[in-house]
């Protein structure tokens, strides 16, 4: 029996109370990016205590210099050190009484990590076609600046208050440097020696939910956003589905009309795909939290100037 998408949520938000602690598949060893999804999607459904097992969990695994690290108890990598510092902004946010003394500590000291942070430049040169010299943030600490962990540290700085930091445009000119001349973007490179490379959905969305309400809004991301709403009724992994759903819900925001697309197919599809594989929360409380459309925290963020340099990084 098909299920709708109404009780499909009921059923995810009674799974999620019980078992706020995940891994990215299910019987897995809990990871920091599932966990602080799940406190996401807890944070959206007003689950306070789930969302109170998931943050704390973050919080037991955070190490002294601030990070967090993929597998929580183990050292290194620590990308997710972002996606934790959101949760615990998010938590706090929402349970104000309950997050004091241990929630605005966590994410500062994990924002002071990231800021201590950068990815390794490369001289430019005519093989590789982005700005190699601009400072994001790096898969594995040593290594070059990559979009996905830019875009997720660049949220968490909007998140929890850092919008004034240098970082910031930074991070931001990355990310419009990275934008592929037709829309989208690719993981991280825009041509290599004079091909340009095809662009793919999960890191396009990313760009286009870091630069939420980005003022003023730069025409290459637009072209991504273009891109995103004609791959939107194509088959795609629950996870790109839910960045996507982010990424045009946040490309609406600020019309009279607010988004015109319809999400409940994809939504829909996304779920019968999930029901006839093995269970997994990960994925479900990702597509849980992008049913929320506007009401989704992730995207509960200000308005954000974004400088135009002298090479016009923002038209």
């Amino acid at each position: 029996m098909e299920v709708t998408t109404a009780r499909w949520i009921q059923q995810q938000t009674k799974r999620l109370d019980a078992q706020p602690i995940v891994g990215y598949v299910r019987g897995d060893q809990p990871s920091a990016e599932s966990v602080a999804f799940a406190a996401y999607a807890a944070c959206a459904y007003d689950r306070a205590d789930a969302a109170a097992v998931a943050c704390r969990r973050l919080l037991d695994a955070q190490l002294e210099d601030g990070s967090v690290a993929v597998w929580l108890d183990e050292k290194g990598p620590f990308w997710p050190t972002s996606l934790a510092c959101i949760a615990w902004r998010l938590f706090e946010k929402q349970w104000p009484e309950v997050a004091k003394g241990w929630c605005q500590d966590a994410y500062q000291r994990g924002l002071a990590f990231l800021l201590r942070c950068g990815g390794e430049k490369i001289a430019r040169n005519e093989i590789i076609g982005h700005d190699s010299e601009l400072v994001g943030w790096p898969w594995v600490l040593g290594t070059h600046s990559w979009l996905e962990p830019t875009a997720m540290a660049l949220l968490a700085m909007r998140h929890c208050g850092y919008v004034d930091h240098p970082r910031v445009q930074e991070a931001t000119a990355l990310l419009l440097d990275r934008q592929l001349p037709d829309g989208g973007a690719n993981y991280g490179n825009t041509f290599i020696l004079g091909q340009t490379l095809r662009p793919h959905v999960l890191p396009s969305a990313m760009c286009v939910v870091a630069l939420h309400r980005i003022k003023p809004s730069p025409q290459r991301l637009s072209n991504t956003v273009g891109y995103l709403q004609t791959e939107l009724n194509r088959p795609m992994a629950s996870t790109s589905l839910a960045w996507t759903i982010h990424a045009l819900v946040s490309s609406g925001w600020d019309s009279p009309s607010g988004f015109e697309l319809e999400f409940d197919w994809p939504l829909r599809s996304a779920i019968k795909r999930l029901q006839t594989t093995d269970e997994n929360p990960h994925r479900q409380n990702q597509l849980m939290l992008a049913a929320r459309f506007r009401e989704s925290p992730l995207l509960d963020l200000p308005p954000f100037d974004y400088v135009q340099t002298k090479d016009g990084e923002n038209e």
